[in-house]
């Protein structure tokens, strides 16, 4: 059985290229989550940081530590919805960062450039975007207040069929001030497939946690919708049963070859730096393909290979792993 691991939802960034009207959001979240209330200009100077590896000095290190041949980077335009506050990083900047960061990391990092298609520039952005070595898919994130279905986005999904590259569409109730999650609901993302059936989407999170049931009845039927399953290491922490159960669900109603792993783990000084973190979620993942407290193997060991590696290879033609 193969060992491959690719982490295909995983961050690398720094605190400073997130648009200041995000990070004043991350703050005010940060100053009510317990009583008392801190004042948010306290918290804004934290924000991000100890998730900042901007050399991806600490991701390399933890993927060589942990045994993982390679990550996606989702890149998030927030430039619109981060905005009305300072400045912030554009968003053809930022992308043109991470080409920088995969070609200094060659053969380990790859990345699904972020774009906000509001912009006035966007189908330039778009072009600009495609063009970089690394650039593997694109990025969605209508939470930052635009819809999937709006008519003056048709081109985007028109260009992602004719060039057959995937979209990575944040599909989770996760979020809070100062985006609009609703937006990225899974039945909005099955909806576009009804309108570009060929068109290869990654339904990143898989609707953890509210909306997981959902987004896979929506993934259902869709010969090119993938279910990515970062950040259900929360569940699995909690209630592994549960999610063996859930796995075991996706497994006989889309296949084995759609389930996509991924971590959503945002590396730092503060997040994960060791890979300790990353290395139990894998731990667990692989215990799938294992017998569990009487429980059958959810998956076998060719099908924990797709999961873990090469799924991702083929959705995001990862050509050098084939």
């Amino acid at each position: 059985m193969s060992d491959l691991v690719i982490d295909a939802h995983m961050h690398v960034w720094d605190a400073t290229w997130l648009p200041e009207g995000l990070r004043r959001a991350w703050a005010r979240q940060g100053a009510g989550r317990r009583l008392p209330e801190r004042d948010p200009e306290d918290v804004l100077g934290h924000v991000a940081v100890g998730q900042s590896d901007p050399d991806a000095g600490l991701t390399i290190a933890a993927f060589d530590r942990v045994g993982v041949a390679a990550g996606l980077i989702p890149v998030v335009d927030w430039t619109i919805v981060g905005a009305p506050a300072g400045e912030h990083l554009p968003i053809a900047a930022l992308n043109a960062r991470y080409e920088e960061i995969c070609a200094r990391n060659e053969g380990r990092l790859y990345f699904a450039a972020g774009l906000d298609p509001r912009h006035p520039d966007a189908r330039t952005l778009f072009e600009e975007a495609a063009s970089h070595p690394h650039c593997r898919g694109f990025k969605l994130y209508p939470a930052a207040g635009w819809d999937l279905r709006d008519p003056a986005h048709a081109w985007l999904f028109e260009e992602l069929v004719e060039r057959d590259l995937p979209a990575v569409v944040h599909c989770s109730p996760l979020g809070g001030d100062p985006l609009q999650v609703v937006r990225c609901r899974p039945a909005e993302v099955a909806a576009v497939l009804a309108s570009y059936p060929t068109l290869r989407v990654s339904f990143a999170h898989a609707g953890i946690e509210a909306w997981w049931s959902e987004a896979l009845d929506c993934a259902t039927g869709w010969q090119h919708a993938y279910l990515e399953l970062s950040l259900w290491q929360r569940l699995a922490t909690v209630d592994y049963r549960e999610f063996r159960r859930r796995v075991r669900m996706m497994r006989a109603q889309i296949g084995a070859h759609r389930l996509i792993f991924g971590s959503d783990i945002c590396r730092g000084p503060r997040e994960d730096p060791e890979g300790t973190d990353l290395a139990r979620f894998l731990g667990m993942v692989r215990d799938l393909a294992s017998p569990y407290q009487g429980d059958a193997a959810v998956f076998s060991g060719e099908e924990l290979e797709l999961f873990l590696a090469g799924n991702a290879v083929r959705l995001f033609d990862l050509k050098e792993f084939a």
